[in-house]
């Protein structure tokens, strides 16, 4: 009987050593991110903020392809014109009625589609530079690329019964959505966010 506890004494403690035990049984709580940053999926690293977005530059790579092929194909039809002028110019007299001469001469219009064919060549390339520069964050760039692509795609289906201009069309209105989204919009205001460096200075992404 002299074993026993009474039944108004204190409880007996829960421990044998007189310590509580912990609330997690491993010692230590888990990080409620493993990675320490939030927002990012668990067991995988959140995106690098300054990462250039894929579809940023799917658009870059589809305009300097598109761009750089045309450009390819304006040239030699424009190399071709100054080459068979002559040539040319008899075959554009000889569609001519009588009235239309007196409008304008052949050689009028082998000059005109020489120039135009010249035009079109260097917006190739203007629009091949303006990728590698939306391409490197410039966000000028970006629009002037977008009213670039959607001038292309309006000129694209003014001949959309043939096979090119299909591609050129298809080509305006990817980049122009490509530019737009899977992140695009944010890495560019992030850019624009950013103070300035001092003179002397480049930023950490080239």
């Amino acid at each position: 009987m002299s074993d026993q506890q009474p039944p108004w004494g204190p409880p007996p403690p829960e421990n044998p050593d007189g310590q509580q035990p912990p609330a997690n049984p491993y010692g230590q709580q888990p990080p409620a991110n493993p990675y320490g940053q939030p927002g990012a999926p668990y067991g995988q690293p959140a995106r690098d903020p300054e990462r250039r977005p894929g579809t940023v530059t799917a658009a870059g790579i589809v305009t300097i392809v598109l761009s750089g092929l045309s450009f390819l194909l304006y040239a030699v039809v424009a190399l071709l014109t100054l080459v068979a002028r002559d040539d040319m110019i008899d075959a554009i007299e000889d569609e001519l009625t009588a009235d239309q001469r007196d409008a304008f001469s052949g050689d009028d219009l082998a000059t005109f589609i020489t120039a135009i064919v010249v035009v079109f060549a260097v917006w190739c390339l203007i629009a091949l530079v303006l990728a590698i520069f939306a391409m490197r964050r410039s966000n000028v760039a970006r629009i002037l690329l977008v009213v670039s692509s959607a001038v292309t795609a309006l000129v694209s289906l003014l001949g959309i019964a043939s096979g090119v201009s299909a591609v050129t069309l298809i080509g305006g209105v990817a980049v122009i959505v490509l530019l737009f989204t899977g992140g695009a919009n944010e890495w560019y205001s992030r850019r624009r966010q950013q103070p300035e460096l001092p003179l002397g200075t480049t930023q950490p992404w080239g």
